[in-house]
């Protein structure tokens, strides 16, 4: 495939770089890790005054018309800098899926968030749960619906106008449906991050929403919720990718500078080795995600290749993670020293929506399916 861009998205990922690297210096960085709201409401503005926000959404809910290409150049500059905004949660795991699937009224919400105004997320994680299998029930009520379950690791579920909330129905399917987290039943808990994500425990203690909360027909709830998934997971690689570039390239530019024996330490076949494979993995992360993003973007079949993009990301970006710790040597555990936090992020990509191993897993079972 061509991976290439156009004119038009190379000027979107360099205005993007500009605006996100301008809001991206290391004492900002902990000032937002520091804070109540631990993401950065201001280059969230900056982003929506420049249009970025709409990048990748339709013209519809008053977005630029681009696609899911345009998502992703985006998450790769978010990675280069680590910069906590949350363009995952809320663009691709909630504002992408209501400009795809969603009512009239559920669309209007995707214009509040493109000034800037609000923000969505999606609560896709549960205790020992496939997220393409929840077991979190939704029970028919008369024209009504009542939730029951427990989701973890959803992003800014406190400042989320709306959660889309994946739960199955007594009958066996699967729907999405749109929740507002100050309903009564919802009870919110703080959770750590690695990568100091403000992430929440969600409790749903049979909380009440109406037929117009669902998101999509019922009946085609199941792909809704894998159009959510594979996207969001492609969505992680992005960010993984441009995490990647950018610790090797820190890495690299220290252990060309740091000295032993009056040599720089990249002269050191152990360290030089390293580095090579630092590098494969790098390309592999990229390619494999591109690919994914590519085949997305056109509507095409991508099970395989969305697998592949999320194993690369787990395991090369591990790979890479605790190659750039190792290189820098004691320096990397200095906070104010940034290495440390690629590796965090990298770890965070890493055990969201699957590992390496349940990638491999489903890999195989679709390869024995399409072989049988």
């Amino acid at each position: 495939m061509d991976f290439s861009l156009s004119d038009e998205q190379k000027a979107l990922a360099e205005l993007a770089g500009k605006i996100i690297g301008d809001h991206a210096a290391l004492e900002r960085l902990k000032k937002v890790e520091g804070s109540d709201s631990r993401y950065d409401r201001d280059l969230w503005l900056e982003l929506a005054k420049a249009g970025l926000l709409g990048a990748a959404l339709p013209d519809d809910v008053g977005g630029s018309g681009g696609g899911f290409v345009e998502m992703c150049l985006l998450l790769e500059q978010q990675g280069k800098r680590v910069a906590m905004v949350p363009l995952l949660s809320t663009i691709v795991a909630a504002a992408l899926p209501l400009a795809q699937f969603g009512s009239a009224e559920q669309k209007s919400l995707v214009r509040q968030v493109l000034s800037g105004d609000r923000m969505l997320t999606a609560a896709l994680v549960e205790p020992l749960s496939d997220p393409r299998l929840p077991s979190t029930t939704a029970t028919a009520e008369g024209k009504d619906w009542r939730l029951k379950g427990v989701k973890l690791a959803v992003p800014l579920a406190r400042h989320a106008e709306r959660i889309l909330v994946p739960a199955r129905t007594g009958d066996g399917k699967i729907g999405v449906f749109l929740l507002d987290p100050k309903s009564s039943g919802v009870r919110l808990t703080q959770q750590e991050a690695w990568s100091w994500e403000p992430q929440f425990i969600v409790e749903l203690n049979d909380v009440k929403v109406d037929t117009s909360a669902i998101v999509g027909a019922l009946d085609s709830g199941a792909g809704v919720l894998n159009w959510i998934i594979d996207r969001t997971m492609v969505g992680l690689c992005a960010i993984a990718s441009g995490a990647c570039q950018e610790a090797l390239r820190i890495t690299a530019e220290y252990t060309s500078n740091r000295k032993q024996f009056d040599k720089p330490i990249a002269m050191f076949q152990a360290v030089g080795q390293r580095m090579a494979d630092s590098f494969i993995d790098n390309e592999g992360v990229n390619l494999t995600m591109w690919q994914a993003a590519s085949r997305l973007a056109d509507d095409m079949p991508s099970d395989r290749e969305i697998a592949t993009a999320k194993y690369w990301a787990a395991e090369g970006g591990s790979r890479i993670g605790h190659a750039a710790l190792h290189l820098h040597g004691g320096i990397c555990i200095d906070v104010d020293y940034p290495i440390h936090r690629y590796f965090l992020w990298l770890k965070q990509i890493e055990n969201t929506l699957g590992g390496a191993t349940p990638q491999l897993e489903r890999l195989g079972k679709l390869i024995a399916a399409q072989s049988a």
